[in-house]
């Protein structure tokens, strides 16, 4: 009796599970239906009820961008593509979009100069996704768990000496791969960085309204958030200045 109540809840589960998965397709194509038609703030809606469902996509945060870049909504447009860029780092439409939106922002900030390692070593990790990076690594263990039972096995030097070598190769691949699913993941969920959502907003030396006024920024600038205090945010802009912001005039990517 009880395994036939699992079963039942299992089946119900599956089925819960299968008509949300139908009805949220539903709404991302009505919400395309009517980007296409041009009424953008309906698309966004339908998008956003899916979002807010937990739902999600580049493609769909693509789309949002396109959608409040159509309505002159910069920063939002910009959040959007980041979004959309941090779960498919390597789609060149994509890139395309944010670089363009990018032009409209009106701070230019120079950066700082960043180290050619640290450069190759971010591309490299984004050439696959954190769950691609992660089955590569489990295939990998895998593969090397066969081939340390096989040396067990064998009689011969020469093919325990190979199986030793490609075994050595393949572990530090794992390595590399452990880390590029762990680098991966942890900027898919960090959630480090930030758009600047308000129009203007006067960055602070301390987490206080009566504080000094350091630097102006305004709306679809990223920044990297340091720390949180209360209702504060200490941020670091690309060229290395840092102060406070209200949180509320950020929104986090």
């Amino acid at each position: 009796m009880r395994n036939l109540k699992l079963i039942v809840c299992f089946i119900t589960l599956f089925y819960i599970n299968l008509l949300q998965g139908i009805n949220f397709k539903t709404l991302a194509d009505s919400a395309f239906i009517h980007y296409k038609n041009g009424n953008y703030n309906q698309s966004i809606e339908l998008y956003k009820t899916i979002e807010d469902s937990g739902y999600t996509s580049a493609y769909m945060y693509y789309n949002m961008g396109n959608a409040y870049f159509r309505l002159n909504q910069i920063a939002r447009a910009i959040l959007y593509y980041e979004r959309a860029l941090l779960l498919n780092p390597n789609d060149a439409d994509i890139q395309h979009n944010l670089k363009y939106v990018n032009t409209f922002v009106s701070d230019k900030i120079n950066e700082l100069p960043v180290p050619f390692y640290i450069i190759w070593y971010k591309d490299f990790t984004q050439i696959f996704s954190a769950n691609t990076w992660a089955w590569f690594s489990i295939v990998l263990f895998l593969v090397i768990l066969i081939l340390i039972y096989i040396n067990f096995l064998t009689t011969s030097a020469f093919i325990s000496k190979l199986i030793k070598f490609i075994t050595t190769v393949l572990f530090i691949l794992w390595i590399v791969s452990i880390s590029a699913t762990y680098s991966s993941y942890h900027r898919l969920t960090s959630h480090n960085y930030a758009i600047i959502i308000d129009d203007t907003v006067e960055i602070k030396s301390s987490p206080d309204d009566n504080s000094t006024s350091l630097f102006v920024l305004h709306e679809g600038t990223k920044v990297y958030i340091k720390e949180t205090f209360e209702d504060w945010a200490e941020i670091k802009i690309a060229d290395g200045n840092t102060g406070w912001i209200k949180i509320k005039s950020i929104e986090r990517i």
